[in-house]
């Protein structure tokens, strides 16, 4: 459940991390979202992948070994099946097509956040090929 203050923790999560670079294992597409989500809900979903990969090819192992086989099918295991993207509101995670394959972003101010080499960046909503909603504070 995200905390009440969650806006503001995801703002500064943000804003914190602008020019922190993609780096696999420390700050990669799924790291970039689940360190959102720790910072909304104060829970780690990626607890068994950290420090158990350092390279593209790592994650994928770790993927299959510590997760579902993929991005999505881990996500869906964690936060329930992709919804359509016109569902995606603030503090959701979301499926993004990359040039590299399957990738997550975070959405913030109407945006896509995502990680890149040169720290984080936007796209446009309609990027999104699904979300998962983290659930809020009830």
């Amino acid at each position: 459940m995200r905390d009440k203050d969650w806006p503001e923790k995801l703002v500064t999560y943000l804003q914190k991390n602008l020019d922190t670079p993609f780096e696999w294992g420390t700050f990669d597409c799924c790291l970039f979202a689940a360190n959102a989500v720790h910072a909304m809900t104060g829970k780690d979903f990626a607890e068994p992948f950290r420090g158990k990969y350092t390279t593209e090819k790592g994650a994928a192992k770790a993927l299959i070994k510590y997760g579902h086989g993929d991005i999505k099918s881990t996500l869906n295991a964690i936060f329930g099946p992709l919804k359509p993207r016109l569902n995606a509101g603030r503090g959701d995670l979301v499926l993004v097509e990359t040039d590299t394959g399957d990738a997550l972003g975070v959405v913030a101010s109407g945006k896509i956040w995502v990680a890149t080499l040169n720290g984080l960046a936007t796209m446009p909503l309609n990027r999104a090929l699904g979300c998962w909603s983290v659930p809020c504070h009830q």
